[in-house]
């Protein structure tokens, strides 16, 4: 059994080129997905400044709002119920716990160099797939290995879980915790407990063996937990029913959410979660759109790459054109989606621009009004005396 395979594939300049054309029909696909995607993203509500619009009620007094406002609460989490996973985690003063398993497994790793032929438009593409063993949430399926012999990664025996309270509170308030979306808990120590014949604790996981934890073998498990306990500071947004706080819609979104920390905190997690899906959505809408540039002059480059050194150039000198394309479509998608977007810089733009029309119009107007009223010139006779009337022939 081999952990590193070497693989070498040789397309022709006719399938280069024949390839290049299916990539060219994707492109012009991928280049309106990649525009859409960035008008959608530019429409994505900042939830910060939504929930900045919460009545902030005191944790102690759940009278002091309005039935039905949205309110935010900042208090002590707490809980009746006490939550365990037996036989790995005894019962605690837990919200929720996360069980996350991971298994001993092989690895694959690819990686691709591609050699063009200085004549004749061919390739050699030199691919080599590594293999190594890792801990891994997700391991891979084994069938999907270029060299699935001797990597062959069994199934999980115990799958990951999440439990969760049917009841919490944040001091005199109420809320089902199985609705709302929870704040990230806390990676624990595991309470010493009696485990399964073979199982081990070692620090903050649970092995499926003792040798697993020092020389692990493939299909070896490892069990941690991340919990939300009680008594942490959380703050919640929803709407006031009771004593209650319940789901709501706000400007079209639905808040129901908890977070840890206190409201100015919240504000922040919130504000940093659009700035970040925001970008994402810009760079990688941007970046699309170079892609799908690429694809759909590539078939040219394939063409003349019959002689190795004329495609080279042609790809170089189309990349950095279509990397400025690129850079000037994705912005001027943004800006006009951030206009799109916002009904009053929308209405300012248009008032402006129609001011700009209309003064243009009345200055051109104006200028062809003056050019047709310029006065004729008098044909009144001379009154000087002089006589310019012709000789008499007499």
């Amino acid at each position: 059994m081999s952990n590193r395979v070497v693989k070498v594939t040789r397309q022709n300049w006719g399938q280069r080129v024949s390839n290049s054309f299916g990539g060219l029909v994707f492109g012009l696909v991928l280049i309106p997905a990649a525009m859409a995607a960035l008008w959608y993203g530019e429409g994505i509500q900042d939830l910060s400044k939504i929930a900045s619009k919460a009545v902030q009620v005191e944790a102690t007094q759940p009278n002091a709002a309005s039935e039905g406002a949205f309110i935010s609460v900042t208090g002590t989490l707490g809980t009746n119920a006490q939550l365990g996973d037996a036989p790995y985690l005894v019962d605690g003063d837990y919200v929720s716990i996360e069980r996350v398993v991971e298994m001993y497994a092989w690895k694959e790793k690819s990686d691709s160099s591609t050699t063009e032929d200085a004549v004749g438009g061919g390739s050699t593409t030199t691919t080599t797939y590594t293999y190594s063993k890792e801990w891994s949430q997700n391991p891979a399926q084994s069938s999907s290995f270029e060299e699935p012999g001797g990597h062959e990664n069994p199934a999980k025996v115990l799958e990951d879980a999440t439990i969760t309270a049917d009841y919490a509170t944040i001091d005199s308030f109420e809320l089902n915790p199985q609705s709302i979306q929870l704040p990230e808990g806390n990676k624990i120590t595991p309470e010493p407990v009696e485990l399964p014949n073979g199982y081990v604790q070692t620090g903050s996981y649970i092995f499926s063996s003792e040798s697993a934890a020092t020389q692990p073998l493939v299909g070896d498990i490892r069990i941690s937990y991340v919990v939300l306990p009680v008594g942490k500071t959380v703050t919640a947004f929803g709407a006031k029913q009771g004593s209650a706080i319940v789901s709501t819609t706000v400007e079209n979104e639905k808040f129901f959410r908890m977070f840890g920390g206190s409201h100015a905190e919240a504000l922040e997690t919130m504000h940093g979660e659009y700035v970040l899906t925001i970008w994402l959505f810009r760079v990688l809408g941007t970046f699309a759109i170079f892609m799908g540039l690429q694809l759909i002059v590539q078939p040219l480059a394939r063409i003349l790459g019959v002689i190795g050194i004329l495609g080279k150039a042609v790809e170089g000198v189309t990349g950095f054109i279509n990397a400025f394309i690129a850079l000037i479509m994705g912005t001027t998608i943004i800006i006009v989606s951030q206009i799109a977007h916002n009904i009053f810089l929308l209405i300012t733009v248009l008032v402006l621009v129609g001011g700009g029309v209309y003064l243009y119009l009345r200055r051109r107007n104006n200028g062809s009004s003056n050019a047709k009223s310029v006065p004729a010139e008098s044909t009144q006779a001379n009154d000087d005396g002089v006589d310019t009337s012709p000789p008499s022939m007499t």
